[in-house]
């Protein structure tokens, strides 16, 4: 696990009551970094659960990196 694994799970996981954050991978390429997160649902289909999450996990990460710029989320 990638550190402060636990503290992007929290921010994931205080969004909402079913879903668990289940892992986080980082891509670099050139001056980009992709993160690829992955989590369970449930029985959902979890599309916004999944949506706001990650979002959440973005505005956590902009708190700590203040020039980071979401270009898409998908």
């Amino acid at each position: 696990m990638p550190p402060n694994f636990q503290t992007l799970k929290h921010a994931f996981e205080s969004t909402t009551s079913l879903g668990n954050f289940l892992s986080i991978k980082p891509t670099v390429a050139g001056n980009n970094v992709y993160l690829h997160l992955q989590c369970f649902a449930g029985d959902a289909m979890g599309m916004n659960m999944v949506s706001k999450g990650s979002l959440t996990v973005i505005d956590l990460l902009k708190s700590v990196f203040p020039t980071l710029v979401l270009v898409a989320l998908s």
